[in-house]
């Protein structure tokens, strides 16, 4: 007696039948390449506009009153840039480069450029301590800060200090620190080597060109 063909069974072709035949799958492409033209005006605006548009930002964040907001803008347009760099070129050894050189152009310029300033702006300036606050790091370490006024009972602009002679018992004590006399950056004592972190703003201007650098090679790899 004949087996009935079951589910998993493919049933006999009939003599002549041909079997049809199977539809092709496409796979997904990882890179879609961009028109010529998109890749040279994303270039231009990823390798030149963005670095541009970070240190200023940065630059303005070397006032205390608008560093979290230009901090957070600065962010946001690396961010874009590294997506305009991926769509650019998304494969190959261009991303992690680009992140390394990114997180760079956003840790060095404000202290660069905030040194730089008082370097060339600062002037002597007798203050008073009011004020210590310590904190601990993760190392464990004491480290304090120390609100200052001007001697003469005035207050000094962004009056906060740190280092070498701000502690818990300096509180009552005058000192003279480097300020700012617009006050638009923050008042650095004595100690601090101000001509080291004002060297930082010359780092960050390489950063930037190796970022133009990395970004049109990469649009010049797109475009062979």
């Amino acid at each position: 007696m004949a087996r009935r063909p079951t589910k998993k069974q493919k049933r006999p072709l009939a003599a002549g039948a041909a079997r049809p035949a199977k539809a092709l799958r496409r796979r997904p492409r990882k890179d879609v390449p961009l028109a010529p033209r998109t890749v040279r005006r994303t270039a231009l605006l990823v390798g030149l506009l963005a670095p541009v548009l970070i240190l200023g930002l940065l630059a303005l964040a070397t006032n205390p009153d608008y560093q979290a907001p230009c901090t957070i803008l600065a962010v946001l347009v690396l961010m874009a840039a590294v997506v305009g760099l991926m769509l650019i070129r998304s494969t190959g050894w261009v991303v992690w480069p680009a992140v390394l050189l990114g997180v760079l152009l956003l840790v060095l310029p404000t202290a660069a450029f905030r040194a730089q300033l008082l370097s060339h702006r600062g002037v002597d300036t007798r203050v008073v301590i009011t004020s210590a606050h310590s904190g601990k790091d993760r190392t464990g370490k004491v480290s304090w800060t120390c609100g200052v006024r001007n001697e003469d009972g005035s207050p000094l602009p962004h009056g906060t200090i740190g280092g070498i002679g701000c502690s818990g018992t300096a509180v009552g004590r005058t000192m003279t620190v480097l300020a700012d006399p617009d006050g638009w950056a923050p008042p650095a004592t004595h100690d601090e080597d101000l001509s080291f972190r004002g060297a930082g703003a010359y780092v960050a201007g390489a950063v930037a060109v190796l970022w133009a650098a990395l970004t049109f090679g990469a649009a010049r790899r797109a475009l062979r």
